[in-house]
């Protein structure tokens, strides 16, 4: 009876957590706290409130965070990344923020757009996208000579690769039916 107990706080602890992660927002100090999901400076955003900052205009590699009333300074380069209060994930790398396209996903994708200082000179930047075989791994250009370097031995995936995509720039391909993106798919079905 008592390791019912314990079995059923347990499970009631583990989905209250990630119940109040999915409406969470903070920063993740290093790679293990993303996998983990553990936030720091975390609030629930749709009760509470705070900011994070992180476009500075004198000292690009700080991010600012206002939280239960105090502030805090902390270095871009020291800090994994971050989740925004509308469930965005970014991941900072050499001072600049790439947003995590698929945070639960095995192979992550990123998202980086070029700060424009005007809408017309935003125009004539595409996002680029890049990828990173685990969280701790620096991103690269999202290729397939890129991706089959990053798992050299796993020939059926280098296969599987070029039987699904002809072009690298279908590599950002989402599947809203399986809600996954195909690139992971193809990685899972070849492992």
């Amino acid at each position: 009876m008592k390791n019912l107990l314990l079995l059923l706080a347990s499970s009631l602890f583990t989905i209250s957590t990630a119940m109040a992660q999915k409406d969470s927002s903070g920063i993740y100090q290093t790679a293990t706290d993303f996998q983990h999901k553990k936030l720091t400076y975390a609030i629930n955003y749709k009760t509470e409130k705070h900011k994070i900052s992180t476009n500075i205009l004198f000292d690009g590699n700080e991010i600012k965070i206002k939280h239960d009333g105090r502030s805090y300074t902390m270095d871009k380069d020291a800090t994994y990344g971050f989740k925004d209060t509308k469930g965005n994930v970014f991941r900072f790398v050499d001072r600049k923020e790439y947003r995590v396209l698929n945070p639960e996903e095995t192979i992550l994708i990123y998202e980086f757009k070029h700060l424009a200082h005007s809408p017309k000179e935003s125009e004539k930047y595409q996002p680029e996208y890049f990828f990173s075989k685990d969280a701790a791994s620096a991103p690269q250009p999202l290729t397939k000579a890129n991706l089959k370097a990053a798992s050299p031995n796993n020939h059926k995936f280098h296969h599987a690769l070029d039987l699904q995509f002809r072009k690298d720039e279908e590599l950002i391909e989402y599947d809203s039916y399986h809600k996954i993106y195909k690139l992971n798919q193809v990685y899972t079905d070849n492992q």
